[in-house]
Order: structure tokens, then sequence, then C-alpha cells
């Protein structure tokens, strides 16, 4: 799935939300406060962000899903001449900054791999909602969120709008792949909505209060 949200942060499982979040800046910037069931960091989406979602049978170990994601991801980029390349367990960076995060949350028999990109994101606000953590950013000579991170647009090899981009991406990943385009059902997104109001609205679940 590829997909987008308004102004959001998106917190990992077992983060406390006062250590990640400008709560009260969040709030008078009508930037909304959700919690994804997978672990990793937290991140900020808008409307300049793609996401991507991948939901597939459990049959191997889930990093090696992970690096499969990350490197058809990685693949598709590049394609489009983008410099991307995988650091570390979870980060797909160009020139040495961030674009893009991964996270899985496995349930039963199933693993869901999913990860953000910032193609035009407003990383202004992004480094002002988020809260750094200067145990990870010091170590590598980073003075902010600001400058470890960055947007795909100004490397495209053909200026698209973000729309533009989420087609060219999605052709290149199903290009080659012997895949069938589903489309939700009313039941499925009957089950959808449930889920949304009883969970991701819940404040006890998003704010862990």
């Amino acid at each position: 799935m590829l997909w987008q949200t308004e102004k959001t942060v998106m917190l990992g499982n077992n983060q406390v939300v006062d250590s990640e979040v400008d709560i009260d800046f969040a709030l008078d910037n009508g930037i909304a406060i959700v919690r994804r069931s997978s672990g990793g960091g937290s991140i900020f989406t808008d409307n300049g962000t793609i996401l991507y979602t991948v939901i597939e049978p459990l049959v191997k170990e889930a990093l090696d899903h992970r690096e499969e994601v990350a490197a058809a991801v990685i693949e598709s980029l590049q394609k489009m001449d983008v410099p991307a390349k995988r650091e570390g367990r979870n980060d797909i960076l160009i020139d040495g900054r961030k674009i893009s995060g991964l996270a899985q949350y496995t349930g039963g028999t199933h693993v869901c791999t999913h990860g953000s990109l910032l193609y035009d994101a407003d990383l202004k606000i992004l480094s002002r909602v988020l809260i750094p953590n200067e145990n990870k950013l010091r170590p590598k000579g980073i003075t902010s969120i600001r400058s470890r991170v960055t947007n795909i647009k100004p490397y495209l090899d053909q200026e698209c709008t973000v729309l533009e981009f989420i087609s060219r991406l999605k052709n290149d990943l199903l290009h080659g792949n012997d895949v069938t385009v589903y489309e939700l059902s009313v039941e499925d997104r009957a089950r959808v909505n449930q889920i949304y109001h009883e969970k991701y609205t819940n404040q006890k679940w998003n704010l862990g209060l």
C-alpha cells in the first residue's frame, strides 16, 4: 500500500510521547499524534510524505522480509537517479541524510513492513515538532533533526508532483512482479473504520494516558 496523511506525528509502539513530541506545538498547529503497533522511532508525515506498507505471509525471518522491502524501494529510487542507499537496520539515506525509516510488526502468520518517504515534506515543521534524541545525533556529529533529514524531490531525474511520484513509484514496484491490484471491499473498509475508531482515536493508546 502507498498512502498519505495530513500533518501527523507517529510514535513507535513503546515510545513516551513527552520525550518525543512537542505536544503544545503539535496542538497549536493541528498536528495529529498517533501510535503505531510497530517499534522504531517517531516520524512526522504530511501530504509531502509517502508511506509504504507491505503485508505478507511470514515465511522466513522478519529481518529478511525487511531487507527485501528496503531493497525494492532503494532500487526504484535509483532508477529515478536518486542516489539512495541503506544505512543501519532501518534507514535509507541520500548524501548522508535520512529520507526513509523502516519498521515492522509481526502478528502470528503475517509480517507488516512499512516506512515513510520524505518527498516534499515540510522539514521546518518536522524539526520543530519532534524532540531530538541527543544520544543518537551527537555520535554522528549531527546538531539537529533538520540537518539529519532531506527530501527526495530535489534529486529526481525530472520534476514531479507528489501524486506523479507516487504513480512512478507504484508502477516501478509492480513492474515485473506477479501481482494483482486489490481493491478494498465494503467489508474491508468497514473493518478498517472499526479499528480506527476503537484504537487510533483512543488517546489511551495514542498518548499512553
